[in-house]
């Protein structure tokens, strides 16, 4: 494996510096936003991009992309995270799912609007009483002629209060039936009858409980066939989980949701080098010269670098959990500084250690447990059930 750094060409200088100039137009860099992988970028940051295809930009410039490579869209993301700018607009997971199983309404109004990225999207999968058992869904889909009225809920919507349009998983036939009867549906979150109550998490991050009373949608919005939404949602859900991603050795991740837990690590350290480099011990020299600071960054590092290189289904489960690990110990040694949150004097890079030590442990949960991801990479390793 090749860890040298990679030198850009003439091309992607320039393209770099015109991915900066959209970022500072539209942005003031502030290192209060540290859940990278939790925000989502402002309107205006979101359609400045979404002009320049920049929001998917390996589709193709025709449907809405800006056709360009895996190093472009690297040099996105790490300009976004320079800059302490949320980038969570990509609907890269449904674009597959609605070319094959969406209606023509679908494919011809909604789609070209999600590829640009004009158009944002939520995951309607959890619900209250569910927790990861997602084909134990309640929420209800009963059909009255060409319509389709839902009633139910659905839990940690993250993004449903900002988003256009919610890829919902509702139940269209017996309960005890469960995988059998689910269908999947695309359901504009401005219907009547659709709310989202924020529901706020540790670290100051946003996710959302949201609500479906009597809602009334076309069955232009189903996407695939009645009955048969646990194999329409499977192939997104994979790929969240990160099953089948393959990369061209440029992206430093390729666990899908470790890519986020592992950037917030990486700021993580920088406001740990910043309290180190800033304080002195008792004796006058700098905290970085102390043999146990030292030791403490540099485990830390290797452990970003393990999770940098960790593939597939691997990646979310290392990356959340070398992240708490680490957001524990680096606020062990900060301290007392170290439990300062944001706006108190004396914090540390704005807060970041105190504030990401309480985002940490929810990385564990997002996207399914990392108790679900074992058993799926145990599975695929052929291991026994352990009951």
């Amino acid at each position: 494996m090749d860890f040298s750094a990679l030198e850009l060409t003439t091309d992607q200088l320039a393209f770099e510096q015109e991915v900066r100039d959209l970022i500072e137009a539209h942005w003031t860099p502030n290192r209060a936003h540290i859940a990278l992988d939790h925000d989502r970028a402002p309107e205006a940051l979101r359609l400045a991009m979404a002009e320049r295809g920049f929001v998917h930009p390996k589709l193709a410039a025709e449907v809405g992309g800006a056709g360009l490579g895996e190093v472009e869209e690297e040099i996105i993301t790490a300009l976004f995270n320079e800059y302490y700018a949320p980038n969570n607009v990509s609907s890269e997971l449904l674009i597959p799912t609605l070319e094959r199983f969406g209606s023509d309404f679908l494919k011809t109004t909604v789609l070209p609007r999600i590829r640009t990225g004009e158009c944002t999207t939520c995951l309607g999968y959890s619900e209250p009483d569910n927790g990861s058992d997602i084909a134990a869904a309640k929420t209800k889909a009963v059909q009255d002629g060409d319509e389709w009225v839902i009633n139910g809920s659905k839990m940690w919507t993250t993004w449903g209060n900002e988003s256009d349009y919610v890829f919902l998983l509702a139940r269209t036939g017996p309960i005890e039936q469960k995988h059998r009867t689910l269908t999947m549906f695309l359901v504009p979150m401005d219907a009547p009858g659709v709310e989202a109550t924020a529901v706020w998490i540790l670290g100051g991050g946003r996710t959302n409980v949201t609500y479906y009373t009597d809602v009334r949608i076309s069955d232009d919005y189903r996407i695939g066939g009645i009955n048969e939404g646990w194999s329409v949602m499977s192939e997104p859900l994979a790929t969240e989980h990160g099953a089948g991603i393959v990369t061209e050795g440029v992206t430093p991740v390729n666990g899908s949701m470790g890519a986020g837990f592992s950037r917030v690590l990486d700021k993580l350290i920088d406001g740990a080098v910043e309290w180190a480099a800033s304080r002195t011990s008792a004796d006058g020299r700098s905290r970085l010269e102390d043999p146990l600071v030292r030791m403490a960054l540099a485990e830390a590092l290797l452990d970003l670098e393990v999770c940098w290189n960790a593939e597939g289904e691997l990646g979310k489960p290392m990356s959340a959990e070398v992240l708490m690990n680490q957001a524990d110990r680096l606020a062990d040694m900060a301290a007392p500084e170290g439990i300062l949150d944001f706006g108190v004097d004396g914090s540390i890079a704005a807060g970041i250690i105190a504030s990401e030590r309480q985002h940490a442990p929810g990385t564990a949960v997002y996207g399914g447990t990392t108790e679900i991801y074992r058993n799926n990479i145990a599975r695929s390793l052929g291991l026994p059930r352990p009951y």
